[in-house]
């Protein structure tokens, strides 16, 4: 890297545009729409556009930097391909038609493990479908999956009974794994050599029910999570912390956290390079998760390392291989940043924020001995392009835009705003504000997130679906809040959500769009609810408490009775125990407050619904039954009241067919036009 005092030369050019046009139409198989320079408004970009998967996603160089790997849409489906820097060329790795690539990761330079999935929920978790490695030219494909465990719903590997926790780095291309061999349920660590499939158990005496491990940088496990049996189900679960000193060392309780968090607690991350500094998350004594050095010996926090004022700080750490340090944080607040402890990365960072004003420019962290590294640069208007930065020679290649449809000079404008609720709660929240629009007197759509127990929404919010920068291009002002009960923005902020489904939890959402009515944002008389799962819910209950405000409400894969939320969901494996314990605290006891239940359930109130709805299901729905949706329905017609009701074949909690994309997104296009216009 040049001296700062060097000339700061970026030379731009197209790598993707250098092959073969017939070789990078066969990687991305779907059609590709016109130039993004043919529409002259937003509202000119069909639905068809606006919903294609992107061209390329979680793009990753290799160890080596001479490779890129992405997941490109291929017959409908997320598939696998690699770029090889040298030779200039894409190869299709995958060629799935049923399922889609979800994750994957860099085994070695050569080989690549990854996850396939059938069905992606709106909360972010998955069906798997299995687990994966593969080389980077097609060979020597090895199934990973233990038998029985193909569409094991969730989020973490252990489902899908293999999960990566390291590379080895020293030639063999072996990896360090997490696998329940022994207790399903329950992983240990192994080395594992992904050819072959032999493995070695490299924690026979673990503290038992094991659900979570930290390396240390000899990649010996060292932090084991333990889940304890739950007492009693007015209990909450507790998860146990325990380290050992060395691999022939006993283990050693250091901390426990509680499924409530409502004492504090620590989440182990990383050790650093002395394999003696332990880096946590914790929240103890405090609001917001903060990142800390952990006293062992004590049993206590230590230094602080860094915390933020707006969110909990819980990963993001980044190491240094090279450098043996830890050489900055990642994390998303009211926009992604870096902050960066090492002054040559620093360095860089700012250099690049120059010469790419506006946007956020992330770059991968590589060796020393490897000259390029990987930049993605995205903003709230711009999908976002991927670069090849070469830190000798300063030379910055584009390679490819992830959406190169979507103009960004015609995308609108995402801010990010606090308010405040009728009992005082602080709402962070994200509005979107149509391009060319006055801003002022504007339809609103309230678009409510799921979980709910989730934080959702960012500044650069594109995602899998652009569903905000969508329904702005059809000119509403689109407000996105996290109200109390989203995690990520402290305790309180969680805790004060306990038993509030449809009370308080409802007037967060509500008191944020008269907000914006009174800041003359919004026209109060033109404003709609829409949202998913919990979502949903609150879109119904929204129509239900405040039935003169809302001029329409679509509700999808909602919850729709309170009392159904406990009986009828059959993703069994992730709720069982949660619904007979957490959630009975959390959200409510059907018997104990049967009362509330009957008061906040919209399926049993529908009668005083005045606004007319729009109830999107899918078939196929584990999380929340069609159930939901049919009784909805029913209880509407019995009233007398509009609803349009549309069940989708073959998808889950949250719709991922092309087709049904399209139909329910034409379908609310058509909706909202017919309500909200003046």
């Amino acid at each position: 890297m040049r001296s700062g005092g060097a000339k700061w030369r970026w030379a731009f050019s197209t790598l993707l545009a250098m092959l073969p046009a017939s070789v990078i139409h066969a990687q991305t198989a779907e059609s590709r729409p016109p130039d993004a320079s043919s529409y002259a408004r937003a509202a000119d970009i069909p639905v068809e556009v606006f919903f294609k998967r992107a061209e390329f996603s979680q793009m990753s160089m290799s160890p080596d930097g001479k490779s890129l790997a992405a997941l490109s849409p291929k017959g409908g489906r997320d598939n696998l391909v690699v770029v090889d820097l040298v030779a200039r060329k894409v190869t299709s790795i995958t060629n799935y038609e049923k399922q889609d690539v979800v994750e994957f990761m860099w085994i070695s330079n050569d080989r690549i493990f990854f996850r396939a999935a059938t069905n992606l929920d709106i909360t972010g978790a998955r069906f798997y479908r299995g687990a994966y490695a593969i080389d980077v030219d097609g060979k020597n494909f090895r199934d990973l999956t233990f038998p029985g465990r193909k569409g094991a719903p969730g989020s973490g590997g252990s489902l899908a009974g293999f999960s990566i926790l390291s590379r080895t780095n020293d030639g063999t291309g072996d990896v360090i794994v997490a696998m329940d061999g022994r207790v399903r349920g329950f992983p240990d660590v192994y080395r594992y050599n992904t050819r072959t499939g032999e493995h070695k158990l490299l924690t026979f005496d673990s503290p038992g029910r094991t659900i979570g491990w930290v390396l240390d940088r000899n990649l010996a496990a060292r932090i084991a999570i333990r889940a304890e049996e739950r007492k009693d189900n007015n209990s909450p679960r507790l998860n146990t912390i325990w380290h050992r000193a060395g691999e022939d060392s006993p283990w050693e309780k250091i901390g426990e956290a509680s499924s409530l968090d409502n004492t504090g607690s620590i989440q182990p991350i990383a050790f650093d390079y002395d394999n003696k500094t332990l880096y946590v998350s914790s929240n103890i004594d405090r609001d917001k998760r903060a990142i800390f050095k952990y006293d062992i010996a004590g049993k206590k926090l230590g230094e602080m390392v860094v915390q933020h004022p707006l969110i909990d700080l819980s990963g993001g750490l980044l190491f240094n291989r090279s450098r043996k340090a830890l050489v900055g944080i990642r994390y998303d607040a009211d926009r992604p940043d870096t902050a960066w402890f090492d002054e040559k990365f620093a360095t860089l960072q700012a250099r690049i924020d120059k010469a790419l004003p506006g946007a956020h420019n992330q770059f991968s962290l590589a060796d020393d001995n490897v000259s390029n590294v990987l930049l993605f640069s995205n903003s709230d208007k711009d999908p976002g392009t991927y670069y090849i930065l070469n830190t000798e020679s300063l030379k910055l290649e584009r390679i490819t835009n992830t959406r190169s449809w979507l103009p960004p000079k015609l995308m609108a404008e995402r801010r990010f705003i606090k308010y405040k609720t009728r009992d005082g709660m602080e709402i962070p929240a994200w509005v979107t504000i149509p391009h060319g629009s006055s801003g002022k007197n504007m339809p609103l759509i309230v678009n409510i997130h799921g979980g709910p127990h989730l934080r959702s929404y960012s500044w650069s919010e594109w995602g899998y679906w652009p569903e905000a920068q969508f329904f702005a291009s059809r000119g509403y002002v689109v407000l996105e809040p996290e109200p109390r009960g989203s995690r990520g923005f402290g305790r309180k902020h969680y805790a004060a959500s306990f038993k509030q489904w449809g009370l308080t939890m409802q007037d967060d959402i509500t008191d944020g769009a008269m907000h914006l009515v009174k800041e003359g944002i919004v026209d109060e008389k033109r404003m709609c609810l829409h949202g998913g799962s919990y979502g949903g819910y609150a879109a119904l209950q929204g129509v239900v408490k405040d039935p003169d405000l809302w001029r329409c409400a679509s509700p999808f894969v909602a919850v729709s009775d309170m009392f159904l939320l406990f009986d009828a969901s059959s993703d069994t494996r992730l709720f069982s125990d949660y619904l007979e314990s957490d959630a009975r605290r959390i959200i409510g006891d059907p018997k104990v407050d049967a009362a509330q239940f009957e008061k906040t359930s919209p399926a049993r109130n529908a009668s005083v619904i005045k606004a007319p709805i729009l109830l999107a299901m899918g078939v196929d729905d584990m999380r929340v039954p069609l159930v939901h949706g049919r009784t909805m329905r029913t209880a509407l017609e019995r009233a007398g009241k509009s609803v349009e009701y549309v069940e989708y074949p073959d998808e889950g909690h949250g719709f991922i067919r092309r087709e049904n994309v399209i139909d329910f997104y034409k379908r609310l296009e058509k909706f909202f036009a017919q309500h909200l216009k003046p």
